[in-house]
């Protein structure tokens, strides 16, 4: 994963499902370049992870709708990151099958990108626990040019040790319009043994080189293994 994160400039969002230290592993990255995207950090609440404004400058410069939102929903027997609010279509795990399942009847055709000049891709991650294993998936909808029209594609992720998929709302380079991610999940070395050491890895891979800003906002990591409460890691580039 250290050498792909540290190419990309701007990956925007980006999502990693796999399994590392006998857990089931969901990682959520963010970085910004906007004052309002900048101006966020990760704040657990209740059930869950949330994007939220540090000040007024979300509400101010940015879209709330877009810019604030729940990022991870905990459950029973796994967890889900997401880029926006569409996260909220799932309210539970397992039941619609696995985690195929789960996003894809879930989501369906109700999710699209966003409403933003880039037509930013939305993206989700599930992490599961089934009766035999760990289970995981990836979903992603992005504007399909010409035509704009929604372009949907699920992705079932082997659950294997030291393994993992990749995906973001962005290909990684710092131009505008920005191009959106359009491949299939790109597979990344997972080795880091904790929540807590992901977190601080994949963070310090986004880091500037030389006279770059610094478009980091922060990183999630939940390590679950089966039978077991999550391990949640944290890191934000604007401390409370």
């Amino acid at each position: 994963m250290k050498k792909l994160l540290t190419a990309l400039r701007y990956p925007g969002r980006f999502i990693v499902v796999g399994k590392d230290a006998h857990a089931g592993v969901l990682i959520y990255g963010a970085t910004g370049r906007s004052p309002s995207s900048l101006a966020r950090r990760f704040v657990e609440q209740g059930d869950g992870i949330y994007m939220a404004g540090v000040d007024a400058t979300v509400r101010i410069q940015g879209n709330p709708d877009l810019l604030e939102y729940p990022a991870v929903k905990f459950f029973g027997n796994g967890a889900v990151a997401a880029n926006g609010n569409h996260i909220d279509l799932i309210d539970s795990l397992g039941v619609l099958g696995g985690a195929l399942e789960t996003l894809s009847l879930s989501l369906g055709e109700k999710v699209t990108y966003e409403p933003d000049e880039y037509k930013t891709p939305r993206i989700t991650g599930c992490v599961l626990e089934t009766a035999e294993e760990l289970d995981g998936a990836l979903h992603l909808v992005r504007s399909d040019f010409p035509n704009n029209e929604p372009k949907r594609n699920y992705w079932r992720v082997p659950i294997k040790d030291g393994e993992g998929a990749y995906i973001a709302t962005y290909t990684g380079e710092d131009v505008r319009p920005t191009p959106p991610f359009s491949t299939d999940p790109i597979q990344v070395a997972i080795h880091f043994g904790s929540a807590e050491k992901a977190a601080h890895e994949v963070y310090s891979y986004l880091a500037p080189k030389g006279d770059e800003p610094d478009y980091r906002v922060g990183v999630v990591a939940v390590y679950k293994k089966k039978n077991a409460e999550p391990s949640v890691a944290i890191l934000n580039k604007i401390k409370p």
